[in-house]
């Protein structure tokens, strides 16, 4: 009766310590997910932030402002599914076909390849005369390869890219 009972306690004490073990462990598990977790978002963060400068610096070289400009802005995304950064280009600028004409584009580039995937042309042109009317044509609508027909199937085709 007494082995058994020294039996039993050492068996309750293996058992409670590993119960405590493994508690600790599981405790340390979940630190360890936790930090892995907060160092990801200061990864990403930092990748963003790269991102927007280096969007900022690839503008300003590519795209400077002259006479014609009428607008000329971006906004620029780290896709982090792609590990790439991405800016959308508006310009638009005076066409010479008619007083008040002007041109709008729409141009997506991945900034570090420095390569073009999309582009969106349209032009705006003022007849004054004989009866003033307007008349809008798109010139060139294409992400990737895929063609468009309209602005908004443009951004519909470009919004994966500019979002994640």
């Amino acid at each position: 009766m007494m082995k058994s009972l020294l039996v039993a306690c050492l068996v309750f004490l293996l058992l409670g310590c590993g119960t405590d073990q493994i508690s600790k462990l599981e405790k340390e598990n979940q630190e360890l997910k936790a930090e892995a977790t907060k160092n990801r978002a200061v990864a990403n963060y930092d990748l963003q932030a790269k991102c927007s400068k280096d969007a900022r610096a690839w503008f300003k070289e590519n795209f400077p402002s002259d006479k014609d400009t009428i607008l000329l802005n971006f906004t620029n995304h780290y896709h982090r599914g792609l590990n790439k950064c991405f800016i959308l280009i508006e310009y638009h600028y005076n066409f010479y076909m008619g007083k008040g004409s002007w041109v709008s584009d729409l141009i997506a580039w991945d900034v570090y390849e420095n390569s073009k995937f999309a582009n969106f042309g349209e032009t705006h042109v003022v007849y004054p005369k004989p009866e003033y009317h307007m008349e809008d044509k798109v010139m060139n609508c294409e992400v990737w390869d895929k063609k468009c027909t309209t602005v908004d199937e443009f951004k519909d085709l470009v919004r994966p890219y500019m979002n994640d």
